[in-house]
C-alpha cells in the first residue's frame, strides 16, 4: 500500500488524564503516526488488554510515569495498548514486507487505534494456523508466563505454588510449570476459586498437581515449606501466600510495584523476594506463537469488544475474575 493509498487519520482511544475508565474516548481524526528508521506500521485487526493498562491509565508505575513524561507534559494525549496483531501497510524494515501478518508487544502505548508504528525488532510474523485474534491476544501474557517462568529457575524437584492460575498471564504459566511437573519432576500447588479451578480442567491435567488452595474460605493457608512463589496478583493476596513458603525461600511477583510490601511482609522469614517487568523481545514472540500453533499452550479468550468500547473492557477486565484474555477488535 503506498503512502497516496493509505489514509491520514484514524479512529483511536485517547486519553487525556489519569483515571476512570470513562476518561479513555473513543474518537475520530487522530493523526497516523510516521514512522522512524526500521519501524514498521501495522494495521491493527486486534489489540489485547492488560492489566498494566488499566493501572497505567489509573497513574500507577513505569506506563503512567512515561505518559505523564513523553505526551501529558507536553499538552499530547496518549494512547494505551501494548498488544498488538494486524497488517503490514507500510515498512522501513527488509525484514518485514507489506501484506504480513505480525504480532508484537511494544510497551509504547498506541494499541487502542487502527495503525501502529513498531520496532521491527519486538515484531513476529504470525504463523499460518493461527489467527489474528489469537495473536492480539498473546504478546503481553506469552511473552511474560514464557519469561516468568524462565525467571523463576526452577530446579528439580521444587515445590512451586502459583497463584491466578487462570488469569491472562496465569493460564498460560500454569501450562508451562505443568510441563515441568512431568520434565523435572516440580511439584505445583495452585491458589484459586472453586470457580477457577474447575476451569483448569481446560487447560491442563490437575491429577498432576500436588495441591490446591481455596482462597475464598477463611481458614490460613497451609505451610507447604514450598521453595518458590509465583505471585501474579500482589498485594494482600501476595503477603496472604507467602505463609506457603519456607524460610529463606523465594517469591517472584508480577507487577514489580508489589516488591517493597512483600518484602517487609516476609522479613522474618528471609525470603528473597524479586519483581518481573517482561522484557520485548521479537524473538520471544515469535517463540510463544510457534506454541499456540503447535497445540503445546493453549489460549483462553474470554471476551471480545469492539475498540469503540474499550471503557466496558476495561471495567470487565478490573473485576479481576476473568478467565484467560480480553480482546478488543479493531478492524
Amino acid at each position: 500500500m503506498s503512502d497516496k493509498q493509505l489514509p491520514t487519520t484514524q479512529h483511536a482511544v485517547l486519553i487525556r488524564e489519569f483515571g476512570e475508565p470513562e476518561v479513555m474516548i473513543y474518537q475520530d481524526g487522530v493523526a497516523i503516526p510516521k514512522l522512524t528508521d526500521n519501524q514498521v506500521l501495522v494495521k491493527i485487526a486486534y489489540a489485547g488488554i492488560n492489566p498494566v493498562d488499566y493501572k497505567t491509565r489509573q497513574g500507577k508505575g513505569w506506563g503512567a510515569e512515561a505518559i505523564q513524561k513523553d505526551k501529558f507534559d507536553q499538552n499530547e494525549p496518549a494512547i494505551l495498548g501494548c498488544d498488538v496483531a494486524g497488517i503490514v501497510v507500510k515498512s522501513n524494515s527488509d525484514k518485514f514486507a507489506i501484506g504480513e501478518q505480525v504480532a508484537a508487544l511494544t510497551f509504547d502505548g498506541g494499541g487502542y487505534a487502527e495503525y501502529v508504528a513498531v520496532d521491527a525488532h519486538l515484531l513476529a510474523k504470525i504463523p499460518q494456523s493461527l489467527t489474528l485474534e489469537q495473536a492480539g491476544a498473546l504478546p503481553c501474557i506469552g511473552q511474560t508466563a514464557l519469561q516468568f517462568v524462565e525467571f523463576a529457575d526452577i530446579k528439580n524437584g521444587e515445590h512451586v505454588v502459583i497463584n491466578a492460575p487462570a488469569g491472562g498471564v496465569g493460564h498460560l504459566a500454569i501450562q508451562l510449570l505443568m510441563d515441568k511437573v512431568t520434565q523435572d519432576n516440580v511439584k505445583v500447588t495452585v491458589i484459586c476459586s472453586p470457580e477457577k479451578y474447575a476451569k483448569l480442567d481446560d487447560l491442563i491435567d490437575k491429577s498432576k498437581l500436588a495441591g490446591w488452595i481455596d482462597y475464598t474460605k477463611d481458614d490460613a493457608f497451609p505451610d507447604l515449606q514450598a521453595d518458590v512463589l509465583l505471585d501474579l496478583v500482589g498485594d494482600d493476596a501476595g503477603i496472604r501466600a507467602l505463609s506457603v513458603i519456607k524460610s529463606g525461600g523465594r517469591v517472584n511477583v508480577l507487577p514489580t510495584i508489589w516488591v517493597d510490601k512483600l518484602k517487609e511482609a516476609g522479613s522474618q522469614k528471609n525470603l528473597k523476594v524479586a519483581g518481573y517487568k517482561a522484557q520485548r523481545s521479537g524473538e520471544d514472540m515469535a517463540r510463544v506463537l510457534q506454541l499456540i500453533a503447535d497445540g503445546k499452550l493453549t489460549l483462553q479468550i474470554q471476551q471480545i469488544y469492539p475498540l469503540s468500547e474499550a471503557v466496558a473492557a476495561h471495567h470487565e477486565l478490573q473485576k479481576g475474575d476473568t478467565f484467560g484474555k480480553i480482546v478488543l477488535k479493531v478492524s
